[in-house]
């Protein structure tokens, strides 16, 4: 339950407003066992049994016979029963009016709470690394953020809004009831115990299969969204059958789950209902015999205890629920809780001064491994200020990695990366990327306008927007388009070249120190390229660039060519002087795998 009590303290900034709804509930109590109580004089009125022959009577109802029969004395047997009438009518409004404000007070209480942990879960998976990332599913991180905050909300907060209304009206009922009768009060009692030993004993399964269905519901959920992001490749491969037998596989696992927790929370109720009733029987036997024999109660005493006895079980059964529904609730909180307490990437407190940007970044002896695979392997390497240096090599060499190395998305298990003698694990990452830019392989789009694409992350400023489109060759496009007009999920209205620009115009504006390039050309036509590389060249110049890519065009003019292979540095140097080595790299251009065009 330790999920539950962390759900419990993020009620502190609300105490307010949960104290106000207690006390709204407890007025509920209150008007609910009056509301009954009031019935008293209504059925003796017409049972004609005033009930202060009674012997051994409690001194309310004894007040109460009193003060009936005194006003019945004087105004009438018709006129009593019309006022008795009007005032339980009165006492029943007041009930669901305090019912009601209780709700609508815990209203923003629940809402509230579902709103932060969305808030957090979001702030969480921003701050987590990509490395982080590669070990979740986006599926199940999505089904964290939507069905189990529901159950959270449904299951958890809503049954809290009865924690202070039902267990006070059990235990102020049951007072009301021993005043009435104690022999009678102990007998219907005596199903709470055997009750509590079911409902503990189903609660245990119950939230296992919870757990168990809140996780298929991550696999389904993931499933899904693999389906809609590779669809194309699916048909293209007529894979449409395979991922229908795939995602119905799982879905009959999530089917199957559900199945078992609808059973076993539903079981509640018929457990309290069938052991509720029995004693109700047992009580009007019993309680019949008492009226029979003028003991203790009257016809009129006996139907109110008996209403009041039912008004129990709805009070138990939603507490047995609610019970249930925190072991529901309880497994999809741990799953929320699971995500918010991952450790987040360690970031340093310094801040770049802008004199260290003109320094040198500098590898020395870094490793990097992805689960024990190195993948940067003892390298060392100078990237000179103000100067371009491009990576080449094999696929699967290390050049992106190195490239995230360089943008902190990550940092090495071993050795050091350091502008000038500032060690990029002791860098503030903010201020760090704030003089980055970065162009990856597949641009990332947003379903924003171009503005926002372009100025991702500040308020955008139109002239340096204009300049940045017109500088990676966009305005011709851009141009169609009116203002404020968004360009579709992931740039889904434009080209593949016409979304890489746009990326690039991003880098333009954010006019970096540091130049992150990865495959930036990859999917530009032959003349959308030679426009953007002319710009980069602008862009590039007397600017720190690190550039990764398989044209010539793109790399020969490179201050230093590093040519990677199994995550260390073969080759280093101009792009003639690695020719006139004659080694890997020359090999790699005579052989035409740099393409020359």
């Amino acid at each position: 339950m330790k999920s539950f009590a962390r759900i419990l303290s993020l009620l502190k900034p609300y105490m307010p407003l949960v104290v106000l709804a207690a006390a709204f509930n407890i007025l509920t109590v209150i008007f609910s066992i009056g509301s009954v109580g009031a019935l008293i004089p209504i059925l003796n009125l017409i049972f004609d049994t005033p009930g202060i022959d009674l012997a051994n009577i409690p001194a309310w109802k004894l007040a109460l016979a009193e003060i009936v029969e005194s006003y019945k004395a004087q105004h009438g047997a018709v006129k009593t029963l019309y006022v008795t009438v009007i005032v339980t009518l009165c006492i029943f409004i007041l009930k669901n009016i305090s019912r009601y404000a209780a709700l609508f007070t815990l209203s923003p209480v629940r809402n509230g709470i579902v709103s932060y942990l969305k808030q957090q879960l979001h702030d969480k998976w921003i701050a987590l690394s990509l490395r982080q990332h590669g070990d979740l599913k986006k599926g199940d991180m999505l089904t964290r953020a939507t069905a189990d905050l529901n159950e959270i909300e449904w299951s958890m907060l809503k049954g809290m809004e009865g924690f202070v209304r039902d267990p006070l009206m059990i235990v102020g009922t049951l007072v009301l009831l021993f005043t009435m009768s104690p022999k009678l009060t102990l007998l219907a009692i005596a199903i709470i115990p055997i009750s509590a030993g079911l409902i503990a004993t189903v609660g245990r399964s119950l939230k296992k299969s919870a757990k168990k269905a809140q996780e298929e519901l991550g696999q389904n959920t993931s499933a899904l969204e693999e389906v809609l992001t590779n669809l194309p490749i699916i048909k293209a491969f007529v894979a449409e059958e395979a991922m229908s037998a795939r995602y119905a596989k799982s879905l009959s696992a999530w089917t199957r789950h559900m199945v078992s927790v609808f059973r076993k929370r539903d079981l509640s109720s018929p457990i309290a209902e069938v052991l509720g009733v029995s004693v109700l029987l047992v009580v009007l036997y019993l309680g019949g015999m008492e009226v029979i024999a003028g003991r203790s109660l009257t016809g009129g005493e006996l139907i109110a205890f008996v209403v009041l006895f039912y008004q129990l079980i709805p009070a138990f059964k939603n507490v047995t629920n609610a019970l249930y529904d925190i072991q529901k609730g309880n497994a999809s909180a741990a799953r929320v809780f699971e995500v918010l307490d991952m450790e987040e990437p360690r970031s340093g407190s310094i801040a770049p001064k802008q004199e260290q940007w003109q320094e040198d970044i500098i590898f020395s002896g870094v490793l990097f491994s992805y689960d024990e695979r190195p993948v940067i392997n003892n390298l060392n390497l100078t990237i000179p200020s103000g100067k371009t240096t491009a990576l080449v090599g094999p696929s699967g060499s290390g050049k992106t990695t190195l490239l995230h190395l360089l943008a902190g998305f990550a940092h090495p298990q071993q050795g050091s990366i350091s502008l000038g003698s500032l060690n990029l694990q002791d860098t503030e990452l903010k201020a760090y990327r704030q003089n980055l830019g970065w162009v990856p392989q597949q641009p990332l789009l947003f379903n924003s306008s171009f503005a926002g694409n372009v100025a991702l992350g500040s308020t955008p400023d139109i002239p340096r927007v204009a300049a940045a489109l017109e500088a990676a060759y966009c305005t011709e496009f851009a141009s169609n388009w009116s203002a404020g007009k968004v360009i579709g999920e992931g740039g889904s209205s434009l080209s593949g070249g016409q979304r890489q620009r746009l990326s690039i115009a991003r880098a333009f504006y954010v006019d970096p120190k540091l130049l992150l390039l990865d495959e930036a050309t990859a999917a530009l036509d032959n003349e959308s390229e030679a426009k953007v590389q002319q710009a980069l060249e602008g862009l590039m110049k007397e600017r720190t660039t690190v550039v990764v890519a398989h044209r010539l065009s793109t790399i020969k003019n490179a201050d230093q060519i590093a040519y990677i292979e199994e995550g260390r540095v073969i080759e280093l140097g101009t792009h003639a002087e690695l020719i006139e080595k004659g080694g890997k790299y020359a090999a790699l251009v005579n052989l035409g795998d740099l393409k020359a065009e």
